[in-house]
Parts: structure tokens; sequence; C-alpha cells
């Protein structure tokens, strides 16, 4: 019996990246991953609207990229710029509907109470004394949603789904994990995309917050990550490691990071998840940038 497969894609200005991965018997087995770069700024077309008529150009690309795939569903990563994003806490009693209006609410005041979207809770290690729950939570606007719709006609007998950009990389660091058997303690992400950073803590699998800054230089990109850490009582001798991914500035993040935490700092690798090593693709191949797809092509 054949597995099922899964296709992960990410738009990032002007690159697709993408993944597939085949699922069986708890066997990952990756069929294909890369990079489509086109010649304008796919990005904006697809979030922004921009150049509409350009939507034909992404479409081909997905046709011809996924021309023999058997993928049962596609999952798309939203980066985080195009999220409205924030922290709440749930009590810890509250039932599933509960939560949920709890959490819809606040959702509506940080929208503006702006019409349909989806919403996207992750939950997040909480103290159980505190009697609260804590969730990141992300929402995607309606007119998000309706742009990867748009895309829909490629595979009509797949499915679409949006996958927040932080939440598939916490799933793929924690399957990194698992195959490196790394020991339960303090890790930190640090997702560098274009003028943003994203920054997950992690405390063995499990988040302890999610956060989403406008910063892009990579003295900033430090400090935050320090703040980040230090706002959960957590210095930096207490990070076992800093896994760094997305699009970093050549080697001016990770010169940073060491500065602030030590030699500790790696450019992580997601494709240990399906068996490849880091030389698999060779040293120029940025293989840090694919944790959010391959975390959507898992899930």
């Amino acid at each position: 019996m054949a597995g099922i497969s899964t296709a992960g894609v990410e738009f990032s200005r002007d690159l697709m990246r993408y993944a597939e991965v085949e699922q069986h018997d708890g066997h990952l087995k990756l069929l294909r991953l890369g990079n489509c770069e086109f010649e304008f700024d796919a990005e904006a077309v697809l979030f922004e609207g921009k150049e509409p008529a350009l939507l034909d150009a992404i479409r081909d690309a997905m046709r011809d990229i996924f021309r023999d795939t058997e993928a049962t569903g596609f999952r798309f990563v939203i980066p985080s710029r195009w999220q409205t994003r924030f922290t709440t806490a749930v009590p810890m009693e509250a039932d599933v509907n509960l939560r949920s209006s709890l959490i819809g609410y606040e959702t509506r005041l940080f929208t503006e109470n702006r019409e349909g979207g989806d919403i996207f809770p992750a939950h997040l290690r909480s103290n159980p004394d505190s009697g609260a729950q804590m969730f990141a939570v992300s929402h995607i606007d309606d007119a998000v949603s309706t742009s990867v719709k748009a895309l829909h006609s490629v595979f009509p007998e797949s499915s679409f789904e949006l996958a927040p950009s932080m939440m598939a990389a916490t799933l793929a660091f924690r399957h990194v994990a698992h195959r490196r058997q790394l020991p339960s303690s303090h890790y930190l992400l640090v997702g560098a995309g274009t003028g943003h950073t994203d920054y997950i803590l992690m405390k063995g699998a499990e988040p302890l917050t999610q956060e989403s800054v406008n910063v892009s230089l990579p003295r900033d990109q430090a400090y935050r990550a320090l703040l980040c850490s230090s706002r959960h009582g957590i210095s930096w001798q207490d990070i076992k490691r800093v896994f760094v991914y997305g699009s970093p500035s050549e080697d001016a993040l990770l010169t940073a990071l060491k500065e602030a935490f030590g030699p500790s700092v790696e450019r992580i690798n997601p494709g240990v998840v399906v068996g490849l090593e880091a030389d698999h693709f060779g040293d120029s191949f940025p293989i840090e940038a694919f944790l959010p797809v391959m975390g959507a092509a898992i899930q």
C-alpha cells in the first residue's frame, strides 16, 4: 500500500520553495525539494494582488514542478508578516468552545473586527500553577486565503491549506530534535526573513514563545534574540543551541549570534527529517531555508 504525500509550498519574494514528503507506516520519504525562481516578486503578486495577470505564471510553475505528483494536499506556508499575531492566556478549565470563543474575541480586537480569515492557536508551554494555558495565536486574513485559493485550479482534487510559518517551523524542529536525539533543554530558533525575524524559544519539544519582530540588521536580530530569552528568565548560558533558518544575510547573522550566545550557533538542517545529511546538496544550497516548508509537508 502506497503512502500519503503532502506538498509544502512557500513564496518568498521571487522564490517559491517547495518540498513533498510521503508518509508511510511512520516513515518519511522525500519526493521533491527545491526552489523555483521567478522574474518578478511572486509573493507580492500572490499576497498583495500586484499584477494579477502574473498568477498564470505561478500556476504554470506549480503545474510543471508537481506535474507527476500524487500529493493529496498542498500546505502553503504563510510568512509572519502576512499574519496578525498575539499571545493570550485561557483558563485551564475552559472547554474547547469557551477557548475558541475567548481567542476569537481577542482576535476581533486585534484585527479591528475584520470579517473572515483563519485563526490558528498554538499551545505554548505553561505553568500549571498559574491556572492558565498560554497560546500563540496567528490570524490570516481572508484576502490571503482567497489568493492561495486562486492556485487551486492547478490541482483541483487536492486539498489546499494554510500553515503559519512559525507553527510549521516548530513542527519541523520537533522532528529534527527527535532524529538528532537532542536532550530536553532550551533551544532558540531564529528565522531570518525579508525585513522581519521570527524567534521560537523551545523547552524540549514545547515552545515557550513565538515572536515576530520587524528587524533585519544582524546586531538588532541578535539583541532581540537575547531579549526573547531573558523575558522568560533564560540567560544566554541556558540556551543549549541556537538554530538559524530562513534567509540569513550571508554569515553576518551567525557572527552576531555567536557574539551573543557563544559558539553553539548553527544553520539548521531540516533534511535530517527525511534522512538527508547537511552536505547532501553541497555547501551553497540553503537547506536551512526549508525548515517551515518541511514542517508544512510533514504535518
